[in-house]
């Protein structure tokens, strides 16, 4: 599967910031990656339009060929089809030597940040009531007042 950046090359981000080319010399940049080649990270982001009055969306893919990074970024759309703001997923780990090795390819990190993107809009963050929220504080504060142990998530000892 060939996935390709669909924006125009002039729309690539971090072509220019403010009149200084934001890419190094050292970064190798691709505009087509393929579904099972080795992925070490993958972001999205949401940056300006070169218009400057709207946000567009982009995954930035770090690539494993020829063991060295090659940058891919992908075009996704604009910002406001997106509820969330962005994230980072890392598809490979570091050795203690400084070298590093990617896990996971193309195709599985797009299909984590796909499911990411979809669990954003499904899941609504739930609030509690300020009453039961009150009711949270004044029973912590009197379980510190006579030193009692407050067990947390998983049965770990919290004490104050």
């Amino acid at each position: 599967m060939l996935l390709t950046n669909e924006a125009p090359e002039a729309e690539a981000p971090g072509a220019s910031v403010g009149g200084f080319a934001a890419r190094s010399m050292m970064e190798v940049t691709t505009t087509s990656v393929f579904a099972d080649e080795p992925c070490f990270w993958l972001a999205e982001f949401n940056l300006p339009s070169r218009s400057g009055k709207t946000k567009s969306r982009y995954q930035l893919l770090k690539i494993v060929r020829n063991d060295r990074l090659v940058t891919a970024y992908v075009y996704l759309g604009p910002a406001r089809k997106f509820n969330n703001d962005g994230f980072n997923m890392l598809g490979g780990i570091m050795k203690p030597n400084g070298r590093g090795r990617a896990v996971h390819t193309v195709g599985e990190l797009q299909e984590g940040a796909e499911e990411l993107r979809i669990r954003a809009t499904e899941r609504p963050v739930e609030s509690l009531g300020l009453k039961q929220a009150f009711r949270n504080m004044n029973e912590e504060k009197g379980r510190q007042r006579k030193q009692l142990s407050t067990f947390g998530y998983g049965g770990t000892k919290l004490r104050s």
